[in-house]
């Protein structure tokens, strides 16, 4: 990655961030657990909670199915405490605290510190709880010898001062051994006392940092005195525990990670005379933790944020800023083939283009809003700035530009051009960050739908026009279910003897009224890769059906043609057994090869990979199916598919043939047609025939064959008649 990246999106690859948790858990003696509020059961338990209750994971979950499950482990002296604390998870959206015993399957208890606060659903409803347990029998034990420590202190100082001081001097002694320092707080005189070895550890000597009123104020940091203070105060009114980690400040400006715990001291008159306790170094774990969340926050590869960091900031992100910018939203860049990188190049030569893309949009987008990889070639920008509407649309056209500039890489050079949807954030507009990705997702596809390289901007209509999309998706997987899809066929003459030449398998989607709706009102349907080769799947092996049936009843059908759509092709690319299967399942109905016609649109030529489809449709060929290119004149380089791909067929488009006697222009392009086919030695089939007239023209022109409603409709399979007779 280029070092302006890994300055402003450090990456690590120590280890997996799975692993580095369980390491952070087992380090620091913590567990970790779900709770459903709605079935009153746990829904997970970390490995490291487990073992602090002397089980399996498995043996936990099968246990903790209800509160007063879970109580069986709470020692019987804490348990109606853990039942008044842990019912408040189900009442507060505040954390909850508690300290109580586990009782250890096998024998044994534990201390633990138990942290836990719940998900409230918007209706207020309590949906889950999660939260921490630490095991503090060691500090218990560290707390409760020194509050023993300090109530002795107070006897022996009447008593014996000699016998205090030996004592004090042992502890601090075990302490020194321990790796950790002793803190003190005198309430009546405001006196700080801080051990030596902790003084050293912040490079200062007791001359430097004497005992006295204003030590601890020094050495805090200053970022961390308030809540410092808040943690004092809170222990002192409420006796909350007091237990926070914060930083301490080494005399060169060091900052130290410590662990602060303590406890205060009460007279008689329940009036806290001193507070003290222990600190300890926990650097290397906030290192640890602070790693953890990096993995957890940022894209591995291009070291951007990831998606679940996005979905936690960007509604704080868009309402900050919502109030003193002109334009804030959301973009979505997905990039346009960029799957052909990855297939023709592999997986490194995708991620290094991956790593070059993400250091263009970050040097692009600078303190506009923030970069984040959402995931595969898909990347997003909250954005906020003071440009007008227009000027944000033309800001991102731009970014467009850069992201199309070459890429080097191994000696070759990679373009990649995106597609890109805006959405902009009203002011007045309630929408939370999953709406606005929703809609921006529409105005990409929408980009793509234009062809790609495009921006375009989330409108209503692309919403109803979504809507009506999925509607109609879900109808035609109905249909397909209710088996409603119905086969017509319409009959193609030989235009000079007008006798039948033979059919086109035309569908049609049968209402529950029973009348027939043609594909043009669910053009859609064909544009999805997984119903468009099912739809097609039952119109080749209807269709193939039919013409047997009419064989074994003795009809001269001569051949059923039916269409393939490019969704269909670009999923039978790697398909290398669909020629040979389609030429079996043929063969098992009892047809030749000359009874089947395989008709294609240009659409599926314009691809990167049309040498692919090219080489589908020469198998078909080789095998003795008859190719025809359909719809032709209408696409956008007809001459150069006609030249460099072989058919049999050229399907002259209907739009020529209706204005053709009134249009000398479409007269001129189908007289042009006809003699160029002729001279490649190809045949025409003309379509939409309606009148004698069109019919006398063509012929004239010697078109070969022809298909229209002069001719005859499409009608189901069994409602087809057979004649010797001529068709017109």
């Amino acid at each position: 990655m280029d070092d302006k990246v890994s300055k402003i999106y450090p990456i690590q690859t120590l280890r997996r961030p799975g692993e580095l948790f369980e390491e952070v858990e087992a380090l620091a003696g913590i567990g970790y657990w779900e709770w459903d509020e709605v079935t009153d059961s746990c829904i997970y338990c970390s490995e490291q909670l487990a073992r602090m209750h002397g089980v399996t994971v498995d043996e936990f979950m099968r246990r903790a199915t209800s509160m007063d499950a879970d109580l069986k482990w709470v020692h019987p002296e804490d348990r109606e405490h853990y039942r008044t604390q842990t019912s408040r998870l189900s009442q507060t959206k505040n954390v909850v605290e508690l300290e109580y015993r586990i009782l250890k399957t096998g024998g044994g208890d534990l201390f633990v510190r138990e942290r836990g606060v719940a998900i409230v659903g918007d209706d207020g409803t309590h949906l889950r709880s999660y939260g921490f347990i630490q095991d503090i029998t060691s500090l218990k034990s560290a707390e409760n010898a020194l509050r023993d420590l300090h109530q002795r202190q107070e006897e022996i100082l009447e008593q014996r001062t000699k016998a205090l001081r030996l004592s004090e001097e042992r502890y601090a002694f075990a302490i020194m051994g321990a790796s950790q320092g002793v803190w003190e707080w005198d309430l009546n005189n405001e006196h700080n006392y801080l051990s030596e070895q902790w003084k050293l550890r912040l490079g200062y000597t007791e001359e430097s940092l004497p005992n006295a009123p204003g030590l601890f104020i020094k050495i805090v940091h200053p970022e961390d005195r308030e809540n410092v203070e808040k943690a004092f105060q809170a222990h002192l009114k409420h006796r909350a525990p007091f237990d926070l980690s914060l930083r301490l400040l080494h005399k060169n400006g060091e900052e130290i990670w410590v662990r602060a715990l303590g406890h205060a001291v009460w007279n008689d008159a329940s009036r806290a005379t001193k507070m003290g306790g222990t600190i300890s170094d926990i650097s290397e774990y906030r290192k640890l933790l602070d790693r953890a969340q990096y993995y957890a926050e940022r894209d591995q590869l291009t070291g951007l944020y990831n998606r679940h960091y996005f979905m936690r900031i960007a509604d704080d992100l868009l309402y900050k800023s919502s109030s003193n910018c002109q334009s804030c939203g959301v973009a979505i860049i997905d990039l346009d083939d960029f799957k052909e990188i990855n297939d023709c190049h592999g997986h490194p030569a995708g991620d290094s283009t991956l790593i070059v893309l993400a250091e263009r949009l970050v040097e692009y987008i600078g303190d506009t809003g923030i970069v984040i990889r959402l995931g595969g070639d898909e990347f997003a920008v909250v954005f906020s700035t003071h440009l007008s509407w227009a000027e944000t649309i033309e800001y991102f056209r731009s970014l467009l530009e850069e992201v199309s500039k070459p890429i080097p890489w191994e000696g070759f050079m990679f373009e990649c051009s995106a597609s890109l949807g805006l959405v902009k954030k009203a002011q007045a507009n309630g929408s939370d960050v999953n709406t606005l990705l929703q809609q921006a997702d529409l105005a990409v596809y929408d980009a793509k739908a234009a062809g790609g390289n495009a921006v375009r901007c989330y409108s209503e209509a692309l919403l109803t026009a979504a809507m009506n999309r999925t509607n109609t998706l879900n109808s035609a997987r109905r249909a397909l279910t209710e088996e409603r899809f119905v086969l017509c066929f319409q009959p193609k003459a030989n235009l000079q003897s007008q006798k039948l030449a033979g059919f086109e398998a035309l569908l049609r989607l049968s209402n529950e009224d029973g009348t027939l709706v043609p594909p043009s009102s669910y053009s859609e349907v064909f544009e999805d890769s997984v119903l468009a080769r099912r739809i097609g799947e039952l119109v080749r092996l209807r269709a193939i059906e039919q013409a047997s049936s009419w064989l074994k009843a003795g009809h001269d059908f001569g051949h059923i043609a039916f269409n393939m759509s490019p969704p269909e092709f670009q999923a039978y690319q790697r398909d290398a057994q669909f020629v040979d299967r389609l030429m079996e399942a043929i063969s098992n109905a009892g047809l030749k090869p000359s009874h089947i016609q395989v008709e294609v649109t240009e659409d599926v030529l314009l691809t990167r990979k049309r040498e692919n489809v090219s080489s589908i449709l020469r198998h078909l060929r080789e095998n003795g199916i008859t190719v025809a290119l359909d719809d032709f004149g209408t696409g956008h380089a007809s001459l150069l598919h006609l030249k460099e791909t072989e058919f049999d067929l050229v399907k002259l488009d209907v739009s020529f043939v209706r204005s053709m006697l009134t249009s000398d222009v479409d007269m001129a392009i189908v007289e042009t047609i006809a003699k160029l086919t002729a001279k490649l030695g190809k045949q025409i089939v003309a379509e939409g025939i309606e009148t004698q007239e069109q019919l006398a023209a063509l012929q004239d022109l010697g078109v070969a064959f022809g298909q229209g409603f002069l001719i005859g409709h499409p009608v189901p399979g069994d409602a087809v008649g057979f004649s010797s007779n001529a068709l017109f």
